[in-house]
């Protein structure tokens, strides 16, 4: 199994109110984002079906049949997010939703989202809650390359740098939990650089959205694509 978990538990403090709820289309800047994950999740699973009916009856066997699950924290519950019907695609598909206080260190939201890990859930993922670029296509390479190889490192990469979601093996969640403060999973990350398997993916994909110009011109980007 796969973990993939949303932080959106800090302070946005650049943007000066929460850019997770900021208008997103029909729905608002986390509710894009988990839209864009359960479509990954389906898609992920369609490209599964199909590659096991095209290959031997042997061979499908030895592919990886684990679930996908999401696990979101943040400071406020879902219905300020989400719109009904992702809400309840959210809940059809297991998701979990961790409401928090207050805003807390980026130490303390991965420690949230690596609880009650079950023995077969063999690689956790965390993604930012602004990560407006994703998309479902590379999501679901993404999950698939997790679930077939479950590699120590699985990380996005672009033209110009690295990104999110990074993937983590299990035996890391040690050191992932022993994090402390405003440190992320990178510390952990870049003390392996030989054992990162990439991901290549769209440099738009990696777009977050951190400032209200980078908000603003990113709305602009995807008013003309609409």
């Amino acid at each position: 199994m796969v973990r993939l978990v949303v932080m959106a538990a800090g302070q946005a403090t650049r943007m000066g109110r929460d850019k997770l709820a900021l208008p997103y289309i029909n729905t608002t800047v986390l509710g894009h984002v988990i839209n864009t994950i359960l479509e990954g999740i389906i898609l992920q699973q369609k490209l599964s079906q199909n590659l096991s009916r095209d290959l031997s009856q042997e061979l499908s066997q030895d592919l990886p049949k684990g679930l996908i699950e999401i696990h979101v924290v943040t400071r406020r519950p879902p219905e300020d997010y989400l719109t009904k019907d992702t809400l309840l695609s959210f809940q059809e598909m297991g998701g979990k939703w961790f409401q928090v206080p207050q805003a807390i260190p980026l130490s303390e939201t991965l420690r949230i989202g690596l609880r009650d890990l079950q023995e077969t859930t063999l690689m956790v993922g965390f993604l930012p809650g602004d990560q407006v670029g994703i998309t479902s296509q590379g999501l679901a390479g993404c999950f698939g390359q997790a679930l077939r190889e479950a590699p120590d490192f699985l990380v996005p990469v672009s033209q110009t740098g690295v990104g999110s979601p990074v993937f983590f093996h299990r035996r890391y969640v040690s050191e992932l939990r022993e994090l402390q403060g405003e440190e992320g999973g990178r510390k952990v990350l870049y003390r392996y650089p030989e054992r990162w398997t990439r991901q290549r993916v769209k440099e738009t994909f990696l777009q977050d959205v951190d400032t209200p110009e980078e908000y603003q011109a990113w709305m602009d980007y995807i008013q003309k694509k609409v």
